[in-house]
């Protein structure tokens, strides 16, 4: 989720992240671990709507999933796509262990890139500055 439109020098005055971002976006991962507990109740109460329910919620998922990440992340179709349906599929996984577990770790893993951030490399002056240093004008002390 890189910008291409940033220049080096704006790259290079922005704080470095220990942690990687995570790889689909906070609101995938939220979206993931409330549709599993939502019809987690379902496949509790009756256990014959077993297969019908994991589709559903496998299908919703993985639509939600590919649309966050393609209007919010800004991620290609094809990337949203493959997302969405990795997270479709563990959305869908029978009971309430495997798509909220995976939900939370991914939130959590996106919360703690963006707030551990390391300082900023100091940086060489760009050429501007120099520039500015070479024409800068001399004036003698009396």
């Amino acid at each position: 989720m890189t910008d291409p439109t940033k220049s080096q020098v704006q790259m290079l005055l922005e704080p470095r992240r220990p942690i990687p971002p995570a790889p689909v976006h906070p609101m995938a991962a939220l979206a993931t671990i409330v549709l599993d507990n939502i019809f987690g109740v379902f496949e509790l109460v009756d256990p014959l709507t077993l297969v019908l329910t994991c589709v559903g919620v496998g299908v919703v998922g993985a639509v939600t999933t590919a649309l966050v990440q393609r209007y919010l992340a800004k991620d290609g179709w094809g990337a949203s796509v493959a997302k969405g349906l990795v997270m479709g599929i563990i959305a869908g996984v029978p009971f309430q262990v495997t798509g909220t577990t995976v939900g939370a770790i991914l939130l959590g893993w996106a919360g703690a890139s963006q707030w551990i951030k390391l300082p900023a490399p100091k940086s060489k002056p760009t050429i501007a500055e120099e520039q500015e240093i070479v024409e800068a004008e001399v004036r003698e002390v009396e």
